[in-house]
């Protein structure tokens, strides 16, 4: 394998990408008036990310689009035993953390309403559009476009992965060990990258990871709205 040549500018814009997120959505989002308010333009900030890392790395998502179509069943297979692996991974990390007596705070089992459901539907639309960004910052960026570096591929290999998992920062209100598992998520990730040497193995795994978060909020609304 040759090595891919880095530009430096998209890289740093591709990197600020999630870093302007979590800043502007820290800074903004608590000064915005009602729930809506605040799902709406998280999911707009969201969109606009996606958009600028599509932009950027156009060129690599058409390459390896093309010659994922030529395997399509046989990759989208391999996405969804890499979904499989990957809840294994979550579940012995968790596991893990639980022996260490490191414990997640119970979730709360109180009933959603109409109202409530529908916030999380329509915040689940980010978990629709982060394979994409994520995959192209966290896996392309940060870790593939550095491969035959000697210790660099692998020392980027980690910290990736690392800052993968803190990306979900919001996700589990700043609980640092709460984001350990999606590092282990991150570097497998970037092992599948490694090997499928095709970003679009990455991002349908990904993506249908995700898209069980989407279609579980579309059955808590349907619940909810039989209970209301």
């Amino acid at each position: 394998m040759s090595e891919i040549k880095i530009s430096k500018t998209k890289s740093l814009i591709a990197i600020l990408i999630p870093i302007v997120e979590l800043l502007i959505g820290d800074l903004i989002t608590p000064h915005i008036a009602g729930q809506w308010g605040k799902v709406l333009f998280t999911v707009v900030l969201f969109f606009v990310g996606f958009c600028v890392a599509i932009y950027l790395y156009y060129d690599v998502l058409k390459k390896d689009g093309q010659i994922f179509k030529q395997h399509l069943w046989r990759n989208l297979l391999l996405a969804v035993l890499g979904v499989l692996f990957s809840y294994i991974i979550l579940a012995l990390v968790r596991q893990g953390l639980s022996l260490l007596q490191v414990s997640s705070p119970d979730p709360e089992t109180s009933l959603l309403s109409i109202q409530t459901a529908s916030l999380g539907l329509v915040g689940s639309l980010t978990a629709l559009m982060a394979p994409f960004s994520e995959e192209i910052i966290f896996r392309h960026v940060l870790f593939y476009q550095w491969r035959n570096r000697g210790i660099v591929t692998w020392l980027m290999f980690i910290l990736s992965s690392v800052l993968f998992g803190l990306a979900h920062w919001n996700n589990f209100d700043g609980q640092l060990i709460q984001m350990i598992p999606y590092m282990f998520i991150g570097a497998w990730f970037a092992l599948i990258y490694y090997f499928s040497k095709n970003i679009w193995q990455n991002i349908m795994t990904h993506f249908f990871f995700d898209c069980l978060q989407f279609l579980a909020a579309i059955i808590v609304l349907i619940v909810s709205f039989f209970q209301g």
